[in-house]
């Protein structure tokens, strides 16, 4: 064997080496080799929420970070200020009883609904009354054990029967999310949803692009408490806090 047929064996040898050591080294930091130009910057999981007589609010997710926004028929837009995959995006100074039809914006695209029509929403006829109350709660990933980091949440209020208006947010870095029922709505958004009690809690969280939504439910006494249970993406019926009866589902 010559000297350059060494070297060319060295080489190869050397990266046979290398292979099986920088995969590891990228799947114990966690890291996921994607081609970002392949990414999709679709809306999926849009939920429209958060009704008010002079307002809504409109979240979903997208596969690729970009700068989402919302524009209205009339060509006013709404947009956020930053890249992100978990969008939130609230519409302001409208009028009430009044169809509005806006288009999502993502990136330098604009988008409908699957059907192709623009998306629709109906403002409410009262504006809801009731001062500030936050309600918060922690979203643990599906290892059972690591914070959520980023989501869309929505959540609904039931008791004997009646329904709040859905209200939507975004899941922070650290598995955190707060709602403010203040001026909650009943789903009909003709008036207020009377939920400082007991009520049933529906919580649907969207974490991923290709994955449909983890339903949870819990009972939680709003007279006394403000925190929902953890949600656990992992299992069913551990999203428990002492002392706060719940019980978790999918």
């Amino acid at each position: 064997m010559n000297k350059k047929q060494k070297i060319s064996l060295l080489v190869v040898v050397a990266l046979l080496i290398m292979i099986p050591v920088v995969t590891g080294i990228f799947q114990r930091s966690g890291f996921e080799i994607r081609i970002s130009a392949l990414e999709e910057d679709d809306p999926r999981n849009t939920a429209i929420s958060d009704i008010k007589d002079t307002s809504f609010k409109v979240c979903w997710i997208t596969e690729r970070e970009v700068i989402g926004g919302v524009l209205l028929s009339d060509g006013t837009r709404f947009s956020e200020s930053d890249k992100t995959s978990y969008h939130s995006v609230t519409v302001t100074g409208l009028e009430s009883v009044r169809v509005y039809e806006f288009k999502l914006l993502s990136g330098t695209k604009e988008f409908t609904t699957e059907a192709g029509s623009d998306y629709s929403v109906t403002t409410a006829s009262v504006s809801g009354t009731g001062d500030d109350f936050l309600i918060y709660g922690q979203v643990f990933s599906p290892d059972g054990y690591s914070f959520q980091q980023g989501g869309v949440l929505t959540l609904v209020l039931e008791e004997t029967g009646k329904e709040s208006q859905v209200l939507a947010t975004t899941i922070n870095e650290t598995g955190g999310y707060q709602f403010n029922l203040g001026r909650l709505l009943a789903n009909t958004l003709d008036r207020d949803f009377p939920y400082k009690k007991k009520v049933n809690v529906t919580l649907n969280v969207f974490i991923s692009f290709e994955q449909q939504a983890v339903e949870k439910k819990y009972t939680v006494d709003l007279t006394s408490n403000r925190q929902i249970p953890n949600v656990y993406l992992g299992e069913v019926n551990i999203d428990i806090i002492p002392g706060i009866e719940g019980s978790a589902g999918q």
